[in-house]
């Protein structure tokens, strides 16, 4: 059997630190040069005043375009930096009230994480906003796997749809309802943020799952109540159960009471953008 001899057979410590050292600078200059090639900012974007608040914000088909409709800027923070709106202080009085329409077109498909990004890169721009990172011990909700083991489909690592999760009003046969969730190629960190937007504390992920699910489940959110036939509204199915006894019944998931980080904004600068 022939032997082959190491490339670093022979050569001192300090040689092969200073070999480590220029490998070490080219990977950082080549991911330099891919993100300047590709940065994570939106092609066209347009900021415009409007003087009806709607609250409407969403990523339009194909994975490319956030279109916001009368949204005030506390509340698009919510979705760009993926935090619910107790987690942000220090903000002026207009952040709550002077609504906004914005258009948002990345040149090609993008994920939901990265539109996330470009979003932030947005308002940062456009309203100079400048925020504070604090992570502060709190009771939060651990989102952890059942006993019996996860029951979500895993999504297709080569399909990038990235459907965004979002709610759905199921009506049965005998015309009950039944609110809930669905979402395509969906991070468990993710659906821990989506469902600390509903909970009276924050759900961090646990789970310990990688890569992306398909998610579909049928629950109550709490705080959340329906009509029926003294109220005027639809009828609630009898099966229609909280998040607590839907996550370990159809998703394989389950919340447990416990104490964790959570990362909180304390918005530093913001100024009113100017129509564009």
């Amino acid at each position: 059997m022939t032997a082959h001899k190491s490339s670093l057979t022979g050569k001192t410590p300090l040689a092969i630190a200073l070999a480590a050292a220029a490998t070490f600078t080219f990977c950082i200059r080549a991911q330099s040069q891919t993100e300047a090639q590709d940065p994570l900012t939106f092609e066209v974007a347009s900021v415009k005043p409007v003087p009806d608040r709607f609250g409407l914000i969403h990523q339009l088909p194909g994975n490319q375009t956030y279109e916001i409709k009368g949204a005030w800027l506390r509340l698009i923070m919510t979705v760009a930096y993926q935090v619910t709106d107790r987690q942000i202080s220090g903000d002026p009085s207009w952040m709550s009230t002077d609504a906004f329409d914005i258009m948002a077109k990345a040149a090609r498909p993008r994920s939901s994480d990265e539109l996330h990004a470009m979003l932030q890169h947005l308002l940062e721009e456009r309203f100079h906003l400048k925020v504070r990172r604090e992570a502060r011990q709190e009771t939060v909700w651990a989102l952890t796997v059942d006993k019996g083991g996860s029951k979500m489909p895993v999504h297709d690592p080569e399909d990038k749809v990235h459907e965004p999760i979002g709610g759905q009003a199921l009506r049965g046969s005998d015309g009950t309802m039944c609110p809930g969730i669905k979402g395509q190629n969906v991070t468990m960190s993710y659906l821990a943020f989506f469902l600390s937007r509903g909970m009276d504390r924050g759900v961090l992920d646990k789970t310990g799952l990688p890569g992306a699910y398909d998610v579909n489940m049928r629950y109550m959110p709490e705080g959340m109540r329906l009509g029926g036939r003294d109220g005027g509204g639809p009828e609630i199915s009898p099966d229609c159960s909280d998040v607590f006894a839907a996550l370990p019944k159809q998703l394989g998931l389950r919340l447990e009471s416990a104490k964790g980080p959570v990362e909180h904004l304390v918005v530093e600068h913001a100024e009113k953008p100017t129509e564009n």
